[in-house]
């Protein structure tokens, strides 16, 4: 068998970005280290929500300063109202509005910043699969590469026809000479374009090369609307080279099918046959040459002990990950559609990119399909700053969640937020990427020197205003002194 049907891989995939996410590709890509990239676009965007974040820490800070003043007369509604919770409340209300106490004023920035939050937080997903397609295609894109060296290199030239785009493509029919066997064929340089008539009314063109060293050949539909090459493998020129049919018997012999059990009980193995040894020939070098390209630290998408940033930061997860297979496996990280120029619309990543595919590029790949993409570091610091910012704002607003309520059921409400928020966020560190749990970390430690920095200041300013109104209040003159005053300047 001389002429072997070959396959390369699919390239041209990609995830349409929104503006929003353009700015999180952007941002990451110009910095050039991903990690660095992905704290950067953090700073960014808590610069962008800062004025919000200050205002409602303000805002809060002064309500629950406020509310510590009318500590004394809210003690006696609850004791007062203790068995009626509604009229507490009215009573509440009313003791609020005349001391000018207003939580809506702190709510509205709080939902502000939250819809950005939001927005962005998408963005960044979405850019964590783009990036993530993106290492594919370049993995893909070094495999067809390494491969293509033993390829002809030939153009895709089509007859002559009507309003055809481009001329120089176009070739007339009376190009082609007649062989001794009749088929028709012209060489340039060193390539032979052959004219193949189809028995389905579907022609042909092969391209082969005169190089030793060439040992791929392709053909491609004659219409003006597929180009698309099929590409074939000459054993007989690989036969020819001895150093290169050295190693494909060698793949014969070392890489195995799964056979029979012998009677002993050891599985025995079949060598596979000379057709496939000569495709992982090939195979094997653009899986090598795919490695290679993912081991390249300007394209690892590692930050410090975390491999594969777009992948979470545990152990069980690995910097490539399986095909298939639920939670923690490469199709599972892609929820957004697939696009191509080569067709309309958006497509599931199972359409566009099968597992076989997937298996060629990673051959080469073994140590990272079982090393941990993590050692879990990130979501335990994850968790620790959200609970200390929690724990910071509670008790920021303690008086505020005291006398909410009558029974104080509003401290009670913010110590289980103190505990389901970081539960929450421990959740997204195990379940979206470490590019993620590192933009939290960021923003949760923002958000604790902010709370501590505004509580300072807001402290001094409303303790120093009270010094104020107490020198006020001590050093006014009463009435009868002031009358005392005038006489006594009369006299």
């Amino acid at each position: 068998m001389t002429e072997i049907s070959f396959t390369l891989l699919q390239q041209g995939f990609y995830i349409k970005l929104n503006w929003l996410g353009q700015l999180v590709g952007w941002i990451v890509e110009g910095v050039g280290t991903v990690g660095v990239g992905i704290i950067v676009f953090a700073l960014i965007l808590k610069a962008i929500t800062t004025p919000f974040d200050i205002y409602q820490r303000v805002k809060m800070r002064k309500q629950n300063l406020i509310m510590e003043k009318m500590k004394p007369e809210l003690e006696k509604l609850q004791k007062q109202y203790a068995n009626d919770k509604q009229m507490y409340s009215t009573k509440m209300l009313e003791l609020q509005k005349k001391n000018g106490y207003g939580m809506l004023g702190a709510c509205l920035p709080m939902i502000l910043s939250f819809v950005i939050l939001i927005v962005a937080i998408t963005a960044f997903q979405s850019y964590a699969q783009y990036a993530n397609l993106n290492m594919y295609e370049r993995m893909a894109s070094s495999y067809n590469s390494a491969i293509v060296v033993y390829a002809a290199e030939g153009k895709d030239y089509h007859f002559a026809i009507e309003g055809a785009e481009d001329d120089e493509l176009t070739i007339s029919p009376e190009k082609f000479v007649a062989g001794e066997d009749g088929t028709l064929s012209f060489k340039e340089g060193d390539l032979v374009y052959t004219y193949i008539k189809g028995d389905t009314g579907i022609d042909r063109m092969e391209v082969r090369s005169d190089s030793a060293e060439k040992y791929l050949f392709y053909r491609y539909d004659l219409s003006p609307l597929n180009f698309e090459r099929a590409y074939f493998i000459d054993a007989e020129k690989m036969k020819n080279t001895p150093a290169v049919w050295a190693e494909v018997e060698q793949i014969m012999q070392g890489e195995q099918n799964d056979g029979e059990e012998s009677e002993e009980g050891e599985e025995t193995a079949e060598p596979l046959s000379e057709e496939e040894a000569c495709r992982q020939f090939f195979r094997q070098k653009g899986a090598a040459e795919a490695a290679k390209t993912f081991r390249d630290k300007e394209n690892m998408p590692s930050f410090l002990w975390v491999k594969n940033v777009w992948y979470p930061d545990v152990s069980y997860n690995h910097p490539i990950q399986k095909y298939s297979g639920g939670m923690g496996s490469f199709t599972s990280t892609f929820s957004r559609g697939i696009r191509s120029e080569n067709w309309e619309g958006e497509r599931s990543i199972g359409d566009v990119i099968h597992d076989y595919e997937y298996e060629w590029l990673t051959e080469d790949l073994a140590a990272e399909k079982s090393q941990p993409n993590g050692l879990f570091i990130l979501i335990v610091i994850s968790i620790g700053l959200m609970f200390l910012s929690q724990f910071i704002m509670m008790k920021s607003s303690k008086a505020t969640n005291q006398y909410q309520t009558v029974d104080g059921q509003g401290a009670m409400t913010q110590k289980i937020m103190m505990i389901m928020m970081p539960l929450m966020f421990a959740v997204f560190g195990f379940m979206w990427s470490a590019a993620f749990t590192i933009y939290n970390i960021i923003s949760s430690a923002l958000a604790i020197v902010g709370t501590l920095i505004t509580n300072l200041v807001i402290d001094r300013i409303f303790s120093k205003k009270e010094e104020e109104e107490l020198k006020e209040r001590y050093s006014r003159t009463a009435p009868w002194k002031k009358e005392d005053k005038k006489d006594k300047k009369r006299k």
